[in-house]
């Protein structure tokens, strides 16, 4: 749906909930600040799609895994082969 589209919807929404208030102001008026009031709303209902990250700082963040702890046999190992003081 694109910006224009929805603010027409936004507008006719707007006029049938308000058509109370549209006695008390000129016509011309009314639809002047019914005009303004949609584009405030709908600028908020539009949001961007989410952008893609860029393919260096996903494979940053892919680098970036912590360190496993080695196995106990392998520490256990490791100690054995060190040479006693």
């Amino acid at each position: 749906m694109d910006k224009k589209a929805l603010r027409g919807q936004v507008e006719a929404k707007l006029e049938t909930a308000l058509a109370d208030f549209s006695k008390d102001v000129s016509n011309k008026k009314f639809k002047k600040h019914i005009k303004k009031a949609s584009k405030i709303l709908s600028d908020g209902l539009l949001l961007p799609g989410k952008k893609a990250i860029p393919k260096k700082v996903a494979v940053k963040e892919a680098k970036v895994l912590p360190k496993k702890a080695a196995p106990k046999k392998a520490k256990k190992a490791a100690k054995a082969k060190a040479p006693a003081k």
